[in-house]
């Protein structure tokens, strides 16, 4: 037998028959009553109070029978529900990648494996500690000779747990030449010095090895401003859009963050149209955004000395 439930069910009365208007409290309090008369007494004009110890229910029936009928019913209507045979246990030899904690094992992994060199090369295994961007190396050196062993040391200690570096990529054109004799796979060099030629990402910047400097790239963010919104919606994923880890422009940066809190602080809505003052500051940082993009940023920045 199945049941069926609907929804349209005429349930008007079904409070009267369940008795649901009855005093639902009647018996509680007449049970109260009984137990205070046991329990209470008056002797010499005191009460005489006596503690009972808890009511005890009982327990529930055994269901083991309705339980294994209930699971025999599903293993008959679903052909997928049988008994498996025993599980076999795999386990990864490698790290794993793709799950939460890929991150984690590949640093830890290349941290354990380091260690074994540290007495051999102490200050390429300090290098390589700290020098991981996830799992791009990212380092340098004042001198030829100092890069040069630098990369040859690093790329034997990587080798040796079966961690080739790749892609080796420098400003140094002599440095680039001698990885390319000692067979170093290198990133792939324009003799062209156009617009866009040898520029790679470091941290999410464009590098122009050839001269030298970092840019941002502006292209996806000036595609979204095109939309042309004016709400505190649209300012803020705007911002976001802004990847500066370096904080390089937050001369810029800071500036639509001061416009987001004025806006927070008259309690604009997200999508409420913009006030005149702050609209303005927003079309002027807009007009400027292009020449974000033009903006040549010296590599070294910062001089050790």
């Amino acid at each position: 037998m199945k049941s069926y439930f609907s929804r349209k069910a005429n349930l008007g009365g079904l409070h009267v028959g369940l008795g649901i208007r009855d005093d639902l409290v009647v018996h509680e309090r007449d049970q109260a009553m009984e137990i205070f008369k046991e329990t209470v007494e008056f002797e010499n004009g005191r009460y005489v109070v006596q503690l009972p110890f808890r009511k005890s229910y009982n327990k529930l029936s055994d269901n083991y029978s309705l339980a294994k009928q209930r699971f025999q019913n599903l293993c008959d209507d679903e052909p997928c529900v049988h008994k498996k045979p025993k599980l076999q246990v795999y386990l990864f030899n490698r790290v794993n990648f793709g799950v939460s904690s890929s991150p984690f094992l590949l640093a830890a992994t290349i941290r354990h494996h380091i260690e074994k060199y540290k007495h051999e090369f102490p200050d390429t295994v300090e290098l390589l500690d700290r020098s991981f961007y996830v799992d791009d190396l990212i380092s340098g050196g004042n001198e030829f000779e100092e890069g040069l062993q630098t990369s040859r040391r690093a790329k034997y200690v990587m080798e040796a747990a079966g961690m080739d570096l790749r892609r080796w990529i420098t400003n140094d054109t002599n440095l680039m030449e001698q990885w390319k004799k000692e067979h170093f796979d290198v990133h792939p060099v324009q003799e062209t010095v156009s617009l866009g030629a040898n520029e790679t990402k470091v941290l999410g910047l464009s590098w122009n090895t050839h001269e030298d400097y970092l840019t941002t790239d502006t292209k996806s963010l000036l595609e979204f401003v095109s939309l042309d919104k004016n709400t505190k919606r649209f300012i803020l994923q705007a911002v976001g859009k802004i990847f500066d880890p370096l904080g390089l422009i937050s001369h810029f940066t800071v500036r639509m963050k001061y416009l987001l809190q004025d806006l927070w602080k008259e309690e604009i809505q997200w999508d409420d149209p913009l006030p005149t003052h702050i609209k303005k500051e927003w079309k002027k940082w807009r007009e400027e955004l292009p020449h974000l993009g033009r903006l040549k940023i010296p590599r070294l920045v910062l001089d050790s000395t």
